[in-house]
């Protein structure tokens, strides 16, 4: 779990509960952002402290979240490469979790995105908590995939049919279609819209029949929405445990 000054406790509480589902370890790691600049003005130690208090703060949520369940430690980095360093520090890991704050599209066009640069570059899956986030009892049981072309379905899928099988939950394979350029305003035609959803589901069957080798037991059916796929994303967002989503390699438009 990346932690940050002001603490991580949707980052923690997520990853906790992930930990104990699994029976694996839980690290804390924050990494000392202080360029040599602030150095020479004599305020390293005082980042030093600072880091090791949020450290401290963070650790003892973390154990009491698990309650003994697991091993839970912590680690400081120096180097200031934050990006780098937690992909790095998350090689060996099961995943990687971190949280992101709730900015505008301008704020996180300014401030940019650890989590997305992070994202883009490790080799371990990686969660994004939303701060505001807390465990709920009353979210259906459901691990919503996105999907957009059949040839990447397999690993997405086979990602959630793991995840659906630790929560005993049903996976819903999600697929969104939109017309760009303003032309999806013409599409009025319900035979249309039918053809599209038919397309969508018979494209995706053979990838599915093949991802759900070994997991048979876990349900899994096809949500196929005429909608823009932000959109059709964070609906199925609100009605799910988990999201998952693939993603290109960073140097790739």
């Amino acid at each position: 779990v990346g932690v940050g000054l002001d603490g991580a406790e949707a980052a923690i509480a997520f990853a906790a509960e992930e930990a104990c589902l699994t029976r694996r370890p839980l690290h804390l790691l924050h990494v000392l952002r202080v360029s040599g600049a602030e150095a020479y003005a004599a305020v390293y130690d005082g980042a030093v402290e600072a880091a090791d208090e949020a450290l401290t703060q963070s650790l003892a949520v973390a154990r009491e979240r698990v309650a003994g369940r697991v091993p839970v430690t912590a680690e400081r980095v120096d180097d200031g490469w934050l990006v780098a360093d937690l992909v790095q520090r998350a090689e060996r890991a099961h995943l990687l979790v971190l949280q992101h704050r709730r900015l505008s599209r301008w704020q996180r066009l300014v401030a940019g995105s650890t989590v997305s640069g992070v994202a883009a570059r490790a080799r371990v899956p990686v969660v994004s908590v939303p701060e505001d986030w807390t465990p709920r009892d009353e979210v259906p049981a459901v691990v919503t995939v996105g999907v957009q072309e059949p040839v990447e379905a397999g690993p997405l899928v086979r990602q959630a049919l793991e995840l659906a099988r630790e929560r005993d939950a049903l996976v819903v394979v999600l697929h969104a279609w939109w017309l760009n350029g303003g032309y999806d305003s013409v599409v009025n035609d319900p035979e249309f819209r039918a053809e599209q959803e038919r397309e969508a589901v018979e494209s995706l069957r053979p990838a599915l029949e093949v991802a759900r080798e070994g997991f048979l037991d876990v349900p899994v059916t096809v949500d196929v929405r005429h909608a823009a796929p932000t959109r059709a994303l964070l609906d199925a967002s609100s009605e799910s445990l988990l999201l998952v989503l693939g993603r290109r390699h960073h140097r790739l438009p």
